[in-house]
Parts: C-alpha cells; sequence; structure tokens
C-alpha cells in the first residue's frame, strides 16, 4: 500500500468515525473505481459498516461514498449530488465534445477530480455529475469547452438522459473462464488479456479480480477500463466444436 492509499483510508476512517459520534450521514468525495476496490479490500481490517455507495445515476462508475443508513439514523440520506446539463450557445457551430474535453475545461477551471463524479457524452452536449457544493460555481463558471461557447444547467427533475442505454453482445469464446470473457469482450487475444489483469484494469461488481480463471455469474457487471462495462447474462448455447455463446448488456 503506499502513502496515497494510506490517507485516503485515513480520511475514508475519519467520516466513518465521525458519523458513529454524531449519528449523522458523512459523505466522501467522488471514488474512483480503484479507490472503491481499495476501500472494499479494507472494509474488516477498519470495521467499515453501514455504507452505500452513490453515483447520482444507476450505473455510475465513480461514485461518493455514505456512511449511515436509514434503519440506523432514522432519516432517509441525502447525497449531496448534483446533475449539469452542458448545452452550447450555438447548435449550429458547435464542436462534438468528447470526455476529455469536458474534464479539460474543468481542469482549467482548477477543479479537483475528486469533486466530479461521471462526465457523459451526448454528442454536442454533456452531463457532468459533481458535489453539490461547485455546482452553483460551474453553472457559473464553465462557459467554454474546447472553442464552443456552453452554458449550464443545474437539473432538478429526474434526467432521463441518464438512463442507461443497452447494446446487446453475443460473444463465442472458449470457456466460462474470465479471462475468455475479457478477450471477447475487449476484442483482443487471450494472451493480451493478462496485461490488463495485472494492471488492474478488470473488475467484477466494483472490486479487482486478478484471476484470470475466475467465473462470472449472471447479474455481475464486469468492467474493462479502457473499453467499457456490461451486465453478464450466461450462456446461451454452444457451438457444435464445443465454444460457448455468451450473452452481455453494454452500456453504451
Amino acid at each position: 500500500m503506499n502513502d496515497d492509499e494510506r490517507l485516503l483510508l485515513s480520511r475514508l476512517s475519519d467520516l466513518f468515525d465521525r458519523e458513529e459520534r454524531s449519528g449523522m450521514y458523512t459523505y466522501s468525495n467522488f471514488l474512483s473505481l480503484p479507490e472503491q476496490d481499495l476501500f472494499y479490500r479494507s472494509v474488516r481490517e477498519y470495521g467499515f459498516r453501514n455504507f452505500s455507495f452513490d453515483g447520482g445515476y444507476e450505473s455510475a462508475e465513480r461514485r461518493i461514498l455514505i456512511f449511515g443508513n436509514e434503519e440506523e439514523l432514522g432519516f432517509p440520506k441525502d447525497p449531496p449530488l448534483s446533475v449539469l446539463r452542458v448545452l452550447p450557445l450555438s447548435e449550429k457551430y458547435a464542436e462534438e465534445l468528447s470526455h476529455r474535453d469536458v474534464l479539460g475545461a474543468l481542469m482549467s477551471l482548477g477543479i479537483d477530480r475528486s469533486l466530479t463524479g461521471d462526465i457523459i457524452i451526448r454528442v454536442k452536449s454533456a452531463f457532468i455529475l459533481c458535489l453539490s457544493q461547485i455546482s452553483e460555481y460551474l453553472s457559473e463558471n464553465l462557459t467554454k469547452i474546447r472553442h464552443t461557447d456552453v452554458r449550464v444547467q443545474v437539473c432538478t427533475d429526474e434526467v432521463p438522459e441518464l438512463k442507461p442505454v443497452f447494446l446487446e453482445l453475443s460473444l463465442n469464446i472458449a470457456s466460462e473462464r474470465i479471462d475468455s470473457i475479457v478477450a471477447g469482450f475487449a476484442g483482443i487475444s487471450r494472451s493480451q488479456v493478462g496485461r490488463l489483469f495485472h494492471e488492474q484494469r478488470v473488475f467484477v461488481n466494483g472490486q479487482v479480480t486478478e484471476s484470470l480463471s475466475a467465473r462470472l455469474k449472471e447479474g455481475d457487471v464486469l468492467t474493462v477500463r479502457g473499453f467499457g462495462k456490461a451486465i453478464y447474462e450466461g450462456i446461451s448455447g454452444s457451438s457444435k466444436k464445443g465454444r460457448l455463446y455468451v450473452n452481455l448488456r453494454k452500456y453504451a
């Protein structure tokens, strides 16, 4: 464990202790997938309990950690999250946006990455998940992304665009082993898959897996950083040569 990981766990431990003492919910900043995995691996050691994650929408990757639950505290949690809608001032002259474009614009404003969650691109518009404490600042100061002038709205109602959209995938693979599924999902050879596991880029239900021979269960969420995320739906059949057909629903 490096110094940054120890510091993160110390901060999360302080949040946990504060919730235990005060009887009030406590919230972290946004955690990346590796940071969430570090937390999960440290639950027993630190005695963490009564926690949940929330990223502002169903399939969020970056999420805040919440200590406390309604059963224990007697009142519902109200995560301090906001959804920002980013729109071009002129649709005609707007560029198509990328995740990197929006993130770069946020960084140029001096926004720490831990204050923002997922960035969802919709061609010439975008949605930004963020902590509510910076929503007003961003709505006033995020005025340009690359060469496109934009305006930012704080969404106060449900945002239909954040509901997940899936692509149905059927993979022809050699076995049920996760390395075989990852190879088919990422479109790479099984000999290249080992590096993804070694670099801890493969997650199942939000936790790193380093076992190439592990088996997925129906409903498991597979994330391969750099290649996307999908829900595993199991085996649908087999070929005459004994290869398997498996189905996944990939988040678009």
